[in-house]
């Protein structure tokens, strides 16, 4: 189905009915979930009402219903004069007519797929259906599912095949992928922290709620080190001087450990020298700076503050469904990512350090209850809701093992099914990309304890404090750069005197093991963005239990 449309005569009684009766007939035949259909039926009603309303009885309500770019649309029309459909300042749950609250909180709700203009004496209305997320969360599954099966065939087969496919599928459809997420990631940092800081009408608020982020993200930080020391030492993988030959040191590593990564340096780095760089280097720290400080200036120069807002606002949605589009074509880069990851791992590497491997795994899940403890106890919800509303986010983020990838998912979780206000996320979910990284404290932490155990290393109390202080600077301080738990590593044995040699030991699993860091770091991007928005009662209690059924 390409577009259907029917013309209803606005002053007859059964015109809304009839053109509720066209959008669901039109939805059916297109097999639309059958949840969404009923949202459609309830938004499409409403709209119709509306433009009924303000028509003044008379003219033609135009209805059509269009597929593009994989999504249903509804598209309805009728002259009039201009109208607001709801209140934009707070949603009008107070407005003095029940019907109108009613409305006010329906079209409210439905967020980003609901748009309304008014152009030439007209009023149009614009519904897109969205997607049901358990679809994409199985096909997401699936494709990482034949990912597994596609490696594990490949890698029977003789080693010319492997090479083929990874070469003129695998890498090409990733890269494609990775590279169309690049081109958004700027652009969506920015504009989401513009257009959230320029919402507040108290910036003594926003300090409020940046201190409050930012004290929980240092929360999780030394938690996550104490927890991943604390399994360390009671699982005690690997074996103390245990023999280092053959294939497990034969692998020359280069890793530059001379790379700032002070605080005070982390620090100057927030000041770009100029704006364009942060956009074609994709710094966050430098972006989330630069929207900041644009948010704060456009409420600042008097009549052309609305104006600003509005165009910031418009930038903001216009990227996001940009990221909409492109996250359609996750299921494919899940493939191929767990493919490739199978072709390249090294078997006798593989078993030599299971044991730490299986244990990093171990506390990146244990971390997993310290979120939930932690949303039950401080941010006072149940982490049993927040936990099934995010396993789409957890789902992409382990797959594409990229927190920057992942964080247009994770702020549209944030939003439509988590109900968290757009001032929260859009501040903690870019925030939390860049100096949030308990699963690469978990992995910084055991992989350094395990590779000075086998080098017969005993680690002094002395030691371990300023192996835990490092640790947690350079999860606020990492470089931006490839492998960036590599680089990290390499820092943390110059602090143990483990040679760097030690790190071919680890990097046959590290690209496994970097899926779990990830998952682990956005997990608690999300589960923080929670409790600040509970505190702060700008979360949404009937979106956060919605759809549980």
């Amino acid at each position: 189905m390409r577009h259907e449309s029917r013309v209803f005569n606005i002053a007859e009684e059964t015109s809304i009915s009839s053109c509720v009766d066209f959008v669901q007939e039109k939805l059916k035949q297109a097999g639309l979930d059958k949840k969404l259909l009923t949202r459609m039926m309830l938004l499409s009603e409403e709209c119709a009402a509306m433009l009924r309303e303000h028509s003044n009885g008379k003219g033609r309500l135009r209805v059509r219903v269009r597929k593009s770019l994989g999504e249903l649309a509804v598209d309805l029309s009728a002259s009039g004069e201009e109208f607001v459909p709801y209140d934009e300042t707070d949603g009008n749950p107070d407005a003095e007519e029940t019907e109108e609250a009613i409305r006010s909180i329906l079209l409210k709700a439905y967020g980003e797929h609901f748009k309304y203009s008014h152009r030439n004496g007209e009023n149009s209305f614009r519904l897109l259906t969205g997607h049901s997320g358990k679809k994409m969360l199985r096909m997401t599954m699936a494709g990482l599912v034949l990912g597994l099966l596609a490696g594990l065939i490949l890698k029977l087969l003789p080693a010319a095949w492997g090479e083929f496919t990874s070469t003129y599928l695998f890498t090409p459809v990733k890269t494609v992928f990775m590279n169309a997420l690049k081109i958004i990631i700027a652009p969506v940092v920015f504009f989401s922290i513009a257009t959230c800081v320029s919402t507040f009408k108290n910036l003594a608020e926003l300090g409020r709620i940046g201190a409050k982020v930012m004290g929980m993200y240092l929360v999780t930080t030394v938690l996550a080190v104490l927890l991943s020391a604390g399994v360390f030492n009671v699982l005690s993988p690997g074996e103390s001087g245990m023999a280092l030959t053959g294939s497990m040191v034969t692998q020359a590593v280069e890793v530059d450990t001379n790379v700032d990564t002070s605080v005070l340096k982390t620090i100057i780095n927030i000041v770009p020298d100029n704006f364009l760089t942060p956009f074609t280097r994709s710094d966050t720290l430098q972006l989330i700076f630069l929207g900041l400080l644009t948010g704060f200036a456009v409420g600042t120069i008097g009549r052309f503050s609305d104006r600003l807002k509005d165009l910031l606002e418009a930038l903001n949605s216009l990227f996001l469904n940009i990221t909409t589009m492109i996250t359609r074509f996750i299921p494919a880069a899940v493939f191929c990512s767990i493919a490739m990851m199978l072709l390249q791992l090294d078997g006798a590497s593989l078993l030599s350090v299971l044991g730490a491997g299986g244990t990093v795994i171990l506390a990146d899940f244990l971390m997993m209850t310290v979120y939930a403890l932690l949303i039950l106890c401080v941010g006072r919800r149940n982490p049993v809701i927040f936990f099934r509303k995010i396993r789409e986010g957890m789902l992409t983020s382990f797959s594409l093992c990229s927190s920057s990838a992942a964080m247009p998912t994770n702020m549209k979780i944030c939003k439509e099914k988590l109900g968290i206000a757009q001032k929260i996320y859009s501040f903690s979910i870019p925030l939390g990309a860049t100096v949030n990284m308990d699963g690469t404290c978990i992995i910084l932490t055991i992989m350094g304890l395990f590779l000075a155990k086998i080098y017969g290393i005993t680690m002094t109390g002395s030691m371990m404090f300023s192996l835990i202080v490092t640790i947690i600077l350079l999860s606020l301080g990492a470089p931006g750069v490839p492998g960036v738990s590599i680089v990290c590593l390499g820092i943390v044995l110059n602090q143990t005197g483990v040679p760097l040699d030690a790190i071919s030991l680890v990097i046959p699993i590290m690209t496994f093991l970097d899926m779990f860091e990830t998952m682990s770091n956005t997990t608690g991007d999300m589960a923080v963005s929670t409790i600040v928005a509970s505190n702060e009662k700008l979360l949404d209690a009937d979106v956060y239990k919605k759809g549980l059924e």
